[in-house]
């Protein structure tokens, strides 16, 4: 029986990563589903609006309120994801890019330019117990600008003019992510009580819409991953230390301003994240005639939850228990019905 305790406790906290893992080959080898939902052109946004709403309908009104004014920490995220990301992303391309190469820097700075991650900050931010009010305003605020500062960074860096449909971006925000976090805020104190049974599945639902995420962005590079190894090698190792030094910076200046770890948890995380999607969007859009514009954004992604997920039970230590899973770790109580 202990044996059985034993292996239902290393599901329930591995299952997560295993299927990341998983995914890779899977997207690579076989890739038309993911293809066929890139293309729809409306299943990713409907899945992180149901992504929202349920972030939305989990959190407290009155702590989303507060942070909402949180400039001391939102500030020092959108910094980390617009000025020292692009900054570093591109002195690491000209130290990684092939001579000669004209494709290798665009694509690592169409990667660099982009938000914060949509889902997954704000998923694994919760996982650890940290801050989730304050990871989902981080997220909201780096999206909020993304059609000022991506098309920005672009021009400076590589002199690409990226001309966003600012209002059709905007509608898109409200449809995509302000309309479901009110949804789930308005529909909270009407059903909250009456979900206690199915809070479990509600939880990991997040991360299931991650996993479709990540296939998709390994089909929409699955060409460009198989056909030049040493190129994705050296975009790999571009993105790991990206991602890396984005972890370190914004543990050492949370930790510099003096943040408690719940904070800290949701500003290293949403400081270091870059999202999918869009990311996905600005590459077919303005830059199709880069081979490898998805490639750097796919390897990040990738990696980013690889480690942020291996970084999660460390993160859980740091945090302290808070109501509705005292004495639990937030991987098992995903799983365990507790509140």
């Amino acid at each position: 029986m202990a044996f059985i305790g034993i292996d239902r406790d290393f599901v329930r906290r591995y299952w997560f990563l295993a299927a990341l893992i998983l995914l890779i080959p899977v997207g690579i080898l076989i890739p038309e589903a993911g293809l066929a939902l890139k293309d729809s052109g409306w299943v990713i946004p409907v899945f992180v609006g149901v992504m929202l709403g349920i972030a939305g309908f989990t959190m407290d009104t009155s702590s989303l309120v507060k942070q909402a004014t949180n400039f001391r920490a939102v500030i020092p995220v959108l910094l980390s994801i617009y000025l020292f990301s692009p900054a570093l992303a591109y002195a690491l391309s000209v130290w990684f890019a092939p001579a000669g190469n004209e494709h290798f820097l665009p694509a690592m700075m169409i990667m660099a330019a982009q938000a914060g991650s949509l889902a997954s900050a704000i998923a694994l931010t919760m996982m650890a117990g940290g801050n989730r009010e304050l990871a989902l305003i981080c997220t909201l605020a780096s999206n909020s600008l993304t059609f000022l500062l991506t098309p920005f960074i672009l021009e400076i860096s590589i002199g690409a003019d990226v001309d966003f449909r600012v209002g059709q971006m905007m509608l898109r925000m409200v449809y995509m992510v302000l309309l479901p976090i009110t949804a789930g805020q308005l529909l909270r104190p009407l059903l909250w009580d009456r979900t206690e049974r199915i809070r479990p599945f509600i939880r990991i639902v997040p991360q299931f819409i991650i996993l479709m995420f990540v296939y998709t962005g390994f089909a929409s590079g699955a060409q460009q991953l198989q056909g030049a190894p040493n190129l994705v090698l050296r975009f790999l190792a571009a993105c790991a230390i990206l991602h890396l030094a984005l972890l370190a910076w914004n543990y050492l200046l949370s930790g510099w301003l003096r943040f408690s770890w719940p904070d800290r948890t949701a500003m290293i995380l949403s400081g270091s994240q870059k999202t999918l999607p869009n990311g996905i969007y600005v590459w077919s859009n303005f830059f199709a005639s880069n081979p490898y514009g998805a490639v750097p954004l796919v390897l990040y992604h990738l990696f980013q939850l690889l480690v942020d997920t291996l970084l999660v039970p460390w993160f859980e230590k740091q945090n302290p228990k808070s109501d509705g899973c005292a004495g639990k770790q937030t991987f098992s109580c995903h799983g365990s019905g507790e509140d």
